[in-house]
Parts: structure tokens; C-alpha cells; sequence
């Protein structure tokens, strides 16, 4: 099996157990946005540790950075916040399902953010995948009551994933605003910094 796959789905089992934590969070004594401050709040002395321990055994130079790399940086981490305060907020609502499944909308809202911002080229066939998933999403989330999908959870679902597909694109944007070909540098920099300046501002 090869590693993107492992990472992959490693990843996406974080991703879950992250989202229980934060359910458990935010229906106790926590609102969304400390639901929310708490993930950064733990996340970024692990991941400034690692980063510097990276730097001091690879004695790599730590790259420049320019005013547009901190325009994405600052963009995506804000952006990140909100999405994830809207996902929080969702746990509260019974249509949660529903608001996930609008949630899903980000893989197809990263290729149009990703076109509109970065430019990025989307075949034809790209372009008619992104539309068919969008309304498989629509399908997937009519109530089999025949009540209407447009609602509060709807709402915070699709906002979720407006804000979680810039936030990929602007994350993406500033990784690439670094003069370093070192992979590991350029995304472990522009995680370290992103998560000191959200769990800052959160904590404020």
C-alpha cells in the first residue's frame, strides 16, 4: 500500500476523533468558539516542537517570509476558524446529518476556490465530476420526510465548507509563497505559524 493512502486514512480517522472530542466539547460547557480554540489550543506546542526539532536536525534555514505568504497564512487561518466554529455549532442541531452532508461540499468547493484564486486549471471532465457531486450532496440530503433541506443546520453545513475549501486554497497559497523546496519546511513553517496566530486570537 502506498503512504498517500496510509496518510490518507490515517488522517481522516484523526479527523473523526477530533470532531467527537469537539462534540463533547461544545455540548458541555463550551461554546463553539472554545470548542473551536481548544483544537489550536493543544495542536500548536506540538506542532512548534516539531517544527523546531525538525529545523536543528536538519539544519535547514528557515525561509523567508514574504508579505504575501502572511496574506494567505492569516486569510486560511481565519477562514479555518470559522469553519470549524460552524462545524461545532452543527453538533447542537437535530439535522446534524444533514449539515454534515453539506459539509462534504468542500472537496468540490476547493477546486472552484482553487480556480478563482490560485488560478488552478479544472478539465472539463473536473468541472462535470464537481457538478455531479454537488448534487449527489443535494440528493443525499433530502429528509425522507419530504420536509425542506433548507434550515439552520443546512446553513451552518454549507458555510462550514465555503470557509474550509478558502481556507485549503489560502493554506496551499502560502506554502507556495516560501523560497524552499523542502516540503516538510514549507508545510510545517506555515502550520506552526497559522496555529500560534489562531490560538491567539481565539484566546483573546
Amino acid at each position: 500500500m502506498e503512504l498517500w493512502v496510509i496518510l490518507s486514512i490515517s488522517a481522516a480517522a484523526a479527523q473523526t476523533v477530533r470532531f467527537a472530542v469537539q462534540k463533547a466539547l461544545s455540548v458541555g460547557i463550551l461554546s463553539p468558539a472554545g470548542a473551536t480554540w481548544a483544537r489550536f489550543f493543544w495542536s500548536f506546542p506540538v506542532v512548534a516542537a516539531v517544527m523546531l526539532g525538525y529545523l536543528v536536525t536538519s539544519d535547514s534555514p528557515f525561509p523567508d517570509l514574504s508579505e504575501a505568504f502572511w496574506l494567505f497564512a492569516l486569510f486560511g487561518g481565519l477562514t479555518q476558524i470559522l469553519a470549524t466554529i460552524c462545524t461545532v455549532a452543527l453538533f447542537k442541531h437535530r439535522a446534524f446529518a444533514v449539515g454534515i452532508t453539506f459539509k462534504k461540499t468542500e472537496v468540490m468547493l476547493t477546486a472552484l476556490a482553487g480556480l478563482i484564486i490560485l488560478g488552478d486549471a479544472v478539465s472539463t471532465i473536473g468541472a462535470a465530476a464537481i457538478a455531479l457531486g454537488f448534487l449527489g450532496v443535494v440528493l443525499l440530503s433530502e429528509p425522507p420526510d419530504g420536509g425542506s433541506i433548507l434550515n439552520r443546520a443546512t446553513a451552518l453545513g454549507l458555510a462550514s465548507g465555503v470557509f474550509f475549501a478558502l481556507s485549503a486554497v489560502a493554506y496551499r497559497g502560502a506554502t507556495l509563497e516560501l523560497d524552499t523546496d523542502d516540503l516538510l519546511l514549507r508545510s510545517g513553517v506555515t502550520l506552526a505559524l497559522v496555529t500560534g496566530w489562531q490560538t491567539a486570537i481565539l484566546g483573546l
